[in-house]
């Protein structure tokens, strides 16, 4: 397993580009709202229909809570969502409250090989084949780094 974090906030058609690369090599994806924060319900109403699971927990990629349990939304990853995820946002950081849910981690087979911490922008790759590592590459202007453990 690799880890390749993001070192640089994707923007623009960077970002479009991430969005299109997560969508089309992921089964699905998450994102998170806290009780403790506002979220523009008109964003949350358009990903409805794509909605395969909501669920309320303290822990998810990258995050332990000790405030109240959050709220996890679980979506189909199609050309729609991915239209969403490309309108809905001009850079992957912008994913955070009071315009949008927080925390984006995309999966495939139940693995989730992106994941993000949107407030304290974070964003890392869990890579365990060549063939995702090489999709990296097919980002421009994706600036990412080799995190040696």
């Amino acid at each position: 397993m690799e880890y390749w974090e993001i070192v640089e906030n994707p923007t623009g058609e960077t970002y479009q580009q991430l969005m299109k690369v997560l969508c089309d090599h992921s089964d699905k994806f998450y994102f998170v709202t806290r009780k403790e924060l506002k979220y523009n319900p008109v964003i949350l109403e358009k990903f409805q229909p794509y909605i395969l699971e909501t669920y309320k927990t303290k822990k998810w990629a990258n995050t332990i809570t000790k405030g109240p349990k959050a709220t996890v939304y679980v979506m189909e990853s199609n050309r729609d969502t991915c239209s969403l995820l490309q309108q809905s946002a001009n850079t992957l950081y912008d994913w955070v409250a009071p315009n949008l849910p927080e925390d984006l981690t995309f999966l495939k087979n139940d693995f989730a090989w992106f994941s993000c911490t949107t407030h304290e922008e974070y964003g890392e790759f869990s890579i365990r084949s060549e063939y995702y590592r090489k999709l990296l590459g097919q980002i421009s202007g994706l600036q990412v780094r080799y995190i040696d453990l």
